[in-house]
């Protein structure tokens, strides 16, 4: 692959769409792993106006400025603390002057914000684990959808021809956007500061609310007649026009929650089971809340398996909860190196954790902890995809196709 992405591998029929860095979505043969082509969305493709244009460029030459202030101020804020813990100068002397240098780093970054132009059309900052490729692709068969971190979202046909590319805004969410694009009818749903709904025909925008974005992606479903958004966050939201039809029903940012049989889970330390109604005018009922032990950061989505759910977060606490009662079955720490990114799976009545410094520990599903094996590849915090009797897999350098 060209460069690293912690995108999802998508497959449809005999191809297969995954990303790239900084903004590349690519088409790969499923047969042999050739690609077929591969495309960049870039702000160099929007058609700005000669106004917008000429601002931008002068704009550009102002945040290089504010920049390279920025920069220094921050070296001499470097330096100025090393002498405090290497104790040539007390913390009392240097207080005022960190102060101060804090204060104007503040007042550059905030000069930089103010340039509207500028700060639309430049790429936003996102922190190296992530990128701005870590969106799974969206594909209803005839034509692929994609987002990226930059905010832009983009329609391709599976020949690669863009159909059409928008730029939505940037995310507010910390660290990057990661929420990945969901498509529903002619509606495909973004979530980068506000949740927004675009026609999929030609990606203008349908609706947009208010809702603080999440890293984890929503998941739909149906009550009633209603196609629903069930948000990271804890919201339902009706698709047709975006109204919340219900709040605080759970929370676990940084993973997607699970449906099964009318209920949904949201699994992160503090977890709960929510029975959604059967009509968009009826209430939720809460089921259980349970306080998982680990801590940090959830970033990979749990799974559903068999009556038992699987959930695993960023420092290596691995729990098993009992779907019906949320009474916990057993928990343990993985002994295994690196931090857990990649989603728990379940395929071929198997469980598969993975590591992000490239382990995936295969497990009998059940009651009790039993390994049956681990295999190693090199890094990747993409979650693997499973097809038949292969595995696909998203590493930072290759796509691996493995099995028979």
């Amino acid at each position: 692959m060209p460069r690293l992405s912690n995108a999802i591998p998508v497959i449809v029929g005999e191809k297969i769409f995954t990303c790239s860095e900084p903004s590349i979505l690519i088409c790969v043969n499923k047969a042999d792993g050739k690609i077929l082509w591969q495309h960049e969305s870039s702000y160099r493709d929007l058609h700005l106006t000669a106004e917008e244009t000429a601002r931008f460029a002068a704009e550009s030459k102002e945040a290089e400025g504010f920049d390279q202030q920025r920069k220094l101020l921050e070296k001499e804020l470097g330096n100025l603390g090393r002498e405090v813990r290497e104790k040539k100068i007390t913390q009392e002397t240097a207080s005022p002057k960190l102060q101060e240098m804090r204060r104007q780093i503040d007042e550059l970054r905030k000069k930089v914000e103010s340039l509207k132009v500028y700060s639309r059309y430049s790429t936003p900052y996102m922190h190296p684990t992530g990128g701005i490729s870590m969106c799974t692709p969206v594909c209803d068969g005839k034509r692929v959808y994609v987002g990226f971190g930059n905010g832009l979202v983009a329609c391709y046909d599976l020949e690669g021809n863009r159909q059409w590319l928008r730029l939505i805004e940037h995310s507010t969410a910390g660290y990057g956007h990661a929420s990945s694009p969901v498509l529903v009818g002619n509606k495909l749903l973004v979530h980068y500061a506000d949740l927004v709904a675009l026609d999929v025909k030609d990606g203008s925008e349908i609706w947009r609310d208010k809702i603080p974005p999440k890293h984890g992606t929503s998941v739909h479903t149906r009550i009633g007649d209603a196609d629903i958004l069930v948000h990271p966050g804890g919201k339902l939201v009706r698709i047709d026009d975006g109204k919340i039809l219900a709040d605080n029903l759970g929370q676990n940012g940084e993973n997607s929650p699970i449906l099964q049989d009318g209920v949904a889970y949201w699994m992160a330390g503090s977890s709960r089971a929510v029975r959604l109604p059967t009509s968009p005018e009826a209430k939720p009922e809460t089921l259980w809340k349970n306080n998982i032990k680990g801590g940090g950061y959830w970033f990979c989505s749990p799974v559903l398996h068999d009556g038992l759910i699987y959930v695993a977060n960023a420092n290596k606490a691995f729990s098993v909860v009992a779907a019906d009662t949320g009474a916990l079955v057993y928990e343990m720490k993985l002994e295994v190196a690196g931090e857990i990114y990649p989603s728990v799976c379940a395929a071929g009545n198997l469980i598969y954790l993975s590591s992000d410094d490239g382990t995936t520990i295969i497990l009998q599903p059940g009651r009790e902890y039993h390994e049956l094996g681990r295999n190693k590849l090199e890094t990747f915090r993409s979650s693997p995809v499973f097809e038949g009797r292969r595995m696909y897999v998203r590493t930072v350098n290759y796509l691996y196709c493995i099995g028979e």
